[in-house]
């Protein structure tokens, strides 16, 4: 026999007793279709909480379609970034005299690559490539770094280290600047640099530097522009 407990005193009674014995009180008794109601309507209430938390959820993270789409129309897709133009990583500059009229002539072009040194120059820097025509000092290239110390002085050659594209590296002397800065080298034999440069797309440079080795630094030197270097000033 099942037992259940009287909603008045709490004391054990039987499922099938009308009234408590012990305290008389009469007992309500559920009948399984009542249940089922209950637990349907149990079940009715959970989902509406349901769907009102997914409302809720969709209010505070709100969607946006496209006006375009939505109507029935395709979106236009965006074009394509506009790829730089051949030798556009070169800067090409002159200046005249303004006393003797003469012209000097600059080709530059930064590294592709970052190098970082220690500290007191920590921090990634790019090096410079120059090309200058001097009317007075005649013709260079110089490498430049943004900081540190090039073990070159002005009295004293260095050797600076040169590859042009997948060629042999080639051992290129190096003179400091006549000011004693470090950032500075001036690579010689401008003639036949200039003349493997033309005929390259990459050269890699490296230098002793203090405390940092010899690092490499990278140039894009494809379509130099020789005419846009050796034009005279407008």
């Amino acid at each position: 026999m099942a037992m259940t407990k009287c909603k008045e005193c709490k004391a054990d009674i039987s499922t099938t007793a009308d009234a408590c014995p012990s305290c008389g009180a009469k007992q309500v008794r559920t009948s399984g279709c009542a249940k089922a109601v209950l637990w349907f309507i149990g079940i009715i209430v959970a989902l509406a909480a349901i769907e009102q938390c997914s409302s809720l959820s969709s209010h505070s993270s709100p969607t946006y379609s496209n006006p375009v789409q939505s109507r029935g129309i395709p979106a236009v897709p965006s074009p394509p970034p506009t790829p730089p133009q051949p030798g556009s990583q070169w800067r090409y500059n002159q200046e005249s005299d303004p006393m003797t009229s003469a012209v000097t002539r600059f080709a530059g072009v930064t590294s592709t690559n970052t190098v970082s040194f220690q500290p007191p120059y920590s921090g990634a820097q790019h090096a410079t490539l120059l090309l200058r025509e001097h009317p007075r000092h005649g013709k260079d290239v110089i490498l430049t770094i943004d900081r540190g110390q090039i073990l070159c002085r002005s009295y004293e050659a260095c050797n600076v280290l040169v590859r042009f594209d997948d060629q042999k590296p080639v051992t290129y002397s190096g003179v400091g600047p006549a000011d004693n800065s470090t950032e500075s080298v001036f690579i010689r034999n401008y003639p036949k640099f200039i003349a493997s440069l033309k005929k390259a797309k990459r050269v890699r440079i490296s230098v002793n530097i203090y405390q940092e080795g010899a690092p490499v630094f990278e140039f894009d030197v494809s379509d130099f522009d020789e005419r846009k270097y050796r034009s005279q000033p407008k």
